[in-house]
């Protein structure tokens, strides 16, 4: 009988090559939203929200590469855990505590970017306990990167739109912006079924591609773009349930599949 390798095949190692990778930039962005608040430079902001947005990309590959290569392992999927609550947890959390850093907030200015991080990882450890399909049967409560995308994303459109000044967290529109995360802390923890599209090529390569367009576009047009990705988060929080319920009948009972409901002779 063959005993363990001295070292993991190359299909498992360049998983985890990028799961380290998306762990990486979200460790960038916490730099990034840190040097803003020492240096009292606003316009470091966007790069933060960027770093996350990559992350949130990486974290799609390395799941797809490891089934594309055969690769899946536990390990793997232990690592990603540890990539979620920095990336996706702590990283927004810091982003967000910044711009209201910078809005003047105390109190709130502390207790949400801290519950941003509670709710995160109640909802990993939460996901490892009761979903041992790892989401690819729909999540069980609203997937974390949601509520990463809708700081990254608005806090990114914020400063291209109006640089130096957090108006997203001021006035009506930090009552709408701010009372989303609430929304969504809550939602994370929640046993509604969420569909998960970042294992289905048709929607992950789309995303991965806007990603793209963040970087290299013009500063306008990446906003345009963040600015929607916040309209189909909010969607998706809003929808997510009955999508993943309407796809999981249509699994149960195909389209031109006939059921004997006892309709008489």
């Amino acid at each position: 009988m063959a005993g363990p390798r001295a070292f993991p095949s190359w299909r498992r190692i360049a998983p985890t090559m990028v799961t380290l990778a998306a762990l990486f930039f979200g460790f960038a962005s916490i730099l990034a939203a840190i040097e803003s608040v020492r240096r009292g430079d606003l316009s470091l902001v966007p790069r933060a929200a960027q770093h996350v947005i990559l992350a949130l990309i990486l974290d799609g590959l390395d799941g797809n590469l490891a089934r594309w290569l055969h690769g899946s392992t536990a390990f793997g999927a232990e690592l990603d855990t540890f990539v979620d609550i920095t990336a996706f947890g702590i990283a927004p959390a810091v982003l967000l505590y910044t711009l209201m850093y910078y809005g003047g907030s105390s109190f709130w200015g502390t207790a949400l970017p801290a519950l941003v991080i509670f709710s995160g990882a109640l909802r990993m450890s939460k996901f490892r306990i009761v979903d041992p399909l790892r989401g690819q049967g729909g999540f069980i409560g609203l997937p974390i990167t949601v509520n990463a995308t809708w700081i990254a994303m608005g806090a990114f459109a914020d400063q291209i739109f109006y640089p130096n000044r957090p108006v997203l967290i001021t006035g009506l529109p930090g009552v709408f912006f701010l009372g989303m995360v609430g929304v969504m802390l809550v939602l994370q923890l929640s046993n509604l079924r969420y569909p998960k599209p970042s294992n289905k090529v048709k929607f992950f390569a789309p995303a991965g591609l806007v990603v793209v367009l963040l970087w290299f576009l013009s500063e306008t047009y990446a906003a345009v773009i963040a600015a929607l990705l916040v309209v189909v988060c909010f969607f998706y929080v809003l929808l997510g349930p009955t999508v993943h319920r309407r796809t999981t009948e249509r699994r149960a009972f195909p389209l031109g599949s006939h059921q004997n409901e006892g309709h008489g002779r």
